[in-house]
């Protein structure tokens, strides 16, 4: 199933009488059920790309399809219900809620959703189970290292058990070994059927993916299938 189809996309900061193209004639599909890693130099776009897919922003000329529907095709009302439901969000300053458990950062998606909530404690616990912090479930965030912050983040991006997920740039602020831990942890959700579109610079954490796009100036430089990362193997990459 086509999940996403972007087509002659566009993007224009207007400032003043100019304007900067921050993405210009973007074109591209991806599969449910894909791993895709978006690479390129600061400046390229990617993050642009990211919050236009993510309905984050808004585009200026082209289409956007999620799931058969053009972004205009979507009410304010329903693509927050999609925002909330259909994807989850993993971000490299991880944004969590400050001098708060990893317990309410995690349920803080269901308060929003039609979830019961009487449902509402089982779920985060598993969510929190699912990226190893069961140990850390009461702990208040500030306690925690940035991998395991990154964890809380990631376990609150799939509490709702959206099938897709946005990832940008989500080992940026952490160790190498923790970046791994982290990679791996998305590969395991991908394996398990969910779509992730992961934002990055760093060649090793694009490794994971299936498919890589890499942009510049706001253009696709490149599209092509890559072979799974392999620890212990030489960079594939150029």
């Amino acid at each position: 199933m086509m999940l996403i189809e972007v087509k002659n996309l566009e993007k224009i900061y207007q400032d003043g009488e100019t304007g900067t193209h921050a993405l210009q004639g973007v074109s591209f599909n991806i599969k449910a059920g894909e791993f895709v890693a978006v690479m390129g130099p600061s400046g390229s776009g990617k993050s642009t790309l990211l919050h236009i897919l993510g309905f984050l922003d808004s585009y200026t000329k082209g289409v956007y399809r999620f799931n058969g529907q053009t972004a205009s095709d979507y009410s304010a009302k329903e693509l927050a219900k999609i925002r909330n439901q259909k994807m989850g969000f993993i971000f490299q300053a991880f944004n969590l809620l400050p001098r708060t458990t990893v317990f309410d950062n995690v349920k803080l998606p269901l308060m929003y959703s039609d979830i019961k909530e009487s449902l509402w404690k089982k779920k985060t616990l598993q969510a929190i189970e699912q990226v190893g912090l069961s140990h850390r479930a009461y702990y208040e965030t500030s306690q925690l290292s940035g991998g395991e912050k990154q964890r809380v983040a990631i376990a609150r991006a799939l509490v709702n058990d959206p099938p897709l997920i946005f990832a940008d740039e989500p080992t940026g602020n952490l160790d190498s070994k923790s970046g791994g831990q982290i990679m791996d942890i998305i590969e395991a959700l991908n394996n398990e059927g969910h779509t992730i579109i992961l934002i990055t610079h760093e060649t090793y954490t694009a490794e994971y993916a299936q498919r890589l796009i890499k942009l510049k100036d706001g253009l696709i430089e490149s599209d092509q299938a890559i072979e799974r990362r392999r620890k212990g193997k030489e960079s594939f990459i150029k």
